[in-house]
């Protein structure tokens, strides 16, 4: 009994607000840093919605939507995946799912959008605002980011799509693991010539004074590498 108190979590007020928005039946935008839980009001909708029609939680990776299926599928849910390169219960009563894999899905009650900043890139953007474009208006929507600078202009695009429609936006400023600034120009004077590269060179020297681990940010794997 005690174990099981430990492991109970409740939502801190902004993300009930999100949940009680979302069985209201509203849109809803949220807002807040990465870790302050914008999954969790997710998983806490799911787990209470009852009635039929289908979830799609769409991610920018395929990396993340099989991570996602993952973490899913051991809590016992009723999960499937879509992505480019798979495609498995694809008729389950959640699926997660690459946006480009499931742009106009055919039963979808609820339709959900992890880091929905992609709306602004430059190569895929056009894929993300073409699969809001094209949802039903029966739909429902659940935008979540913590890198946008002006969620109330989505608000207010939403809005002009959707008339009749409430769309409820939810912002949390409040970091749970607060950040610092290093110089990290001045890391790189250390590393030697043979590490080459303005980011290489740069991580290098992050990993001489033991700032790992490190986490690199890019829209685009090859970035990346």
């Amino acid at each position: 009994m005690f174990e099981a108190l430990q492991q109970l979590r409740l939502p801190d007020a902004w993300q009930a607000e999100a949940i009680r928005a979302l069985a209201a039946g509203d849109d809803v935008i949220v807002q807040a840093p990465t870790g302050a839980g914008k999954t969790f009001i997710f998983e806490q909708y799911f787990q209470q919605r009852r009635g039929p029609g289908q979830v799609i939680f769409t991610v920018p990776t395929r990396a993340l939507a099989n991570d996602k299926f993952a973490e899913w599928s051991r809590l016992g849910w009723p999960v499937g995946i879509t992505t480019g390169d798979l495609a498995h219960r694809a008729d389950a009563p959640l699926v997660v799912a690459t946006l480009e894999a499931q742009q106009q899905p055919d039963r979808a009650v609820l339709y959900v959008i992890d880091e929905y900043q992609w709306l602004g890139d430059p190569l895929r953007g056009n894929h993300y605002e073409g699969t809001v474009l094209a949802l039903p208006a029966s739909t429902q929507l659940l935008l979540l980011s913590g890198s946008v600078a002006n969620p109330g202009t989505v608000r207010d695009w939403l809005l002009r799509l959707q008339r009749g429609r409430n769309v409820t936006m939810i912002e949390q400023r409040e970091r749970p693991v607060p950040l610092d600034e290093v110089e990290i120009d001045s890391m790189a004077r250390n590393v030697p010539e043979a590490i080459t590269g303005y980011g290489t060179r740069r991580i290098a020297g992050a990993l001489r004074e033991d700032l790992g681990p490190i986490l690199v940010f890019a829209p685009h794997r090859h970035e990346a590498e």
